[in-house]
């Protein structure tokens, strides 16, 4: 039994996989992944990598619809593809895992009418599809109605502790209303962006001439997904904590045999199943608190540590939000937008 293997099988955690990609998401079923994570930057490269597979369904869609809604009906075919590929796994299960996301425009990040007129479409696509959005203020407004109507959440763009206890707040005033009424609570995932903290945080050090260490470095995201995980536990919170942007097996070993979902590209699944890590929970094992001291003279991370390092507001100016958006529009996003299509975009990039 290979690790990823020894990980679904004999711990409460799972993996799903990343990317658009049809034969990449049929090796990864292959491997044990009970669902599907995209992005418009997933999607958009999938079209790429396979065109010959998608061409036809592109075709399909036709040139009169405008930018954004463009750029939605394509999301909704590679989303819509995922999901029937793990619909077994969906009903095999009860609706606990079996999902792909469907992820709403990045530029509506700040606007939560929009996002939520957008989710009650993407949820249209079918009953195991997770609407993916913007842990932003706007995005909280959004989670709750969305729980309180039965909709799968996926709260993304994550990278801080005060962002995931915002949504478990939110997911739990909508829940309290779903059951009022007696509409089923639906799944709600918290994103952990733990690489692309690590990332971020590296060039503020490099910056600031700290000096710290690689090694240190790269423990900062998985610092922040453990203690957000143990307040989430400690709360009893039904939220699940989906680690991702992982840089390597280190990051999953982290968080081993906790009750979260991992979403893991091709690329790191072979460093996993190549570096074949000793098949032990880690989820237990405290973090160097020498690391967390040295780590903490990065105020950015302070304020991705602490549960109170940041309010609602901020979410959305936080450096690793923004160079997130800024990618999910730029790169993913906007090329959708005109892709085979004649018609121009008002976007200026």
């Amino acid at each position: 039994m290979n690790y990823l293997e020894w990980l679904g099988k004999c711990t409460p955690t799972a993996w799903w996989h990343d990317s658009g990609n049809p034969d990449e998401i049929d090796l990864a079923i292959r491997r044990g992944a009970t669902g599907v994570t995209t992005n418009p930057v997933l999607t958009y490269r999938s079209f790429q990598s396979q065109p010959d597979f998608w061409l036809p369904k592109v075709r399909a869609l036709g040139d009169d619809l405008e930018p954004e809604a463009r750029a939605e009906a394509l999301l909704r075919l590679v989303a819509g593809y995922a999901a029937e590929k793990v619909r077994p796994i969906y009903e095999a299960t009860g609706g606990r895992q079996g999902y792909a996301l469907g992820q709403l425009n990045p530029a509506r990040a700040g606007d939560a009418e929009g996002m939520l007129r957008q989710a009650r479409r993407v949820r249209s696509w079918g009953e195991n599809i997770a609407v993916k959005l913007p842990t932003t203020a706007a995005g909280l407004e959004v989670i709750e109605h969305l729980a309180e109507e039965g909709i799968p959440i996926c709260a993304t763009i994550n990278v801080s502790v005060a962002q995931a206890l915002s949504v478990a707040a939110a997911y739990e005033r909508g829940k309290k209303k779903a059951m009022q009424s007696g509409v089923k609570p639906p799944l709600c995932i918290v994103v952990q962006q733990v690489g692309r903290l690590d990332d971020y945080l590296r060039d503020v050090a490099m910056d600031m001439k700290l000096g710290l260490p690689e090694e240190v470095v790269t423990m900062a995201g998985l610092a922040v997904a453990k203690r957000t995980y143990a307040l989430l536990e400690e709360m009893g919170s039904d939220c699940v904590i989906m680690p991702a942007g992982l840089r390597g097996a280190y990051h999953v070993t982290g968080m081993a045999g906790g009750r979260v979902i991992y979403t893991i590209n091709t690329r790191v699944q072979d460093m996993i199943l190549e570096a074949d890590p000793e098949q032990v929970p880690g989820i237990d094992t405290p973090m160097d608190e020498a690391v967390i001291r040295q780590l903490q003279r990065i105020p950015e991370f302070v304020r991705a540590y602490e549960p109170d390092g940041m309010q609602p507001r901020e979410f959305i100016t936080y450096g690793v939000t923004q160079k997130l958006l800024s990618q999910f529009n730029e790169t993913g996003w906007a090329p959708l937008e005109t892709y085979l299509s004649k018609r121009a975009s008002a976007r200026w990039i």
